[in-house]
């Protein structure tokens, strides 16, 4: 408990300990977050309102209706990130995120279950 107490106090606080400057690493927890495109396929998690969620469903429904692209939701209210951290100080740490519950899986299964 004592180090997750100090870990806490350093990022809450912004307490540079030797290399470990915490602004730089929050920084670099955004840049190295996965978002990239496999498969020739765009895979996200989105963090956004309910009115802007009913827009895009709405864009992606017509755009499945005229043939231009097919795809998979699944809604949400909590995401998780699982991180890849050689080091603190280093700045290779990998993030991916995902949903918490079910997340891409689950987006995936309604693509499969949708017409093609």
């Amino acid at each position: 408990m004592a180090t997750t107490l100090f870990a806490y106090l350093i990022m809450r606080f912004g307490i540079s300990v030797g290399g470990f400057v915490p602004k730089t690493y929050v920084q670099q927890v955004v840049e190295n977050s996965d978002f990239r495109k496999y498969d020739d396929g765009l895979r996200m998690i989105l963090d956004c309102t309910p009115e802007l969620e009913r827009g895009l469903t709405e864009r992606l429904a017509a755009a499945a209706s005229a043939g231009i692209v097919r795809y998979g939701l699944h809604r949400q209210d909590a995401a998780m990130m699982t991180c890849f951290t050689p080091s603190a100080l280093r700045s290779d740490h990998v993030h991916f995120i995902d949903g918490a519950r079910g997340g891409y899986a689950s987006a995936a299964t309604a693509l499969k279950a949708a017409p093609a």
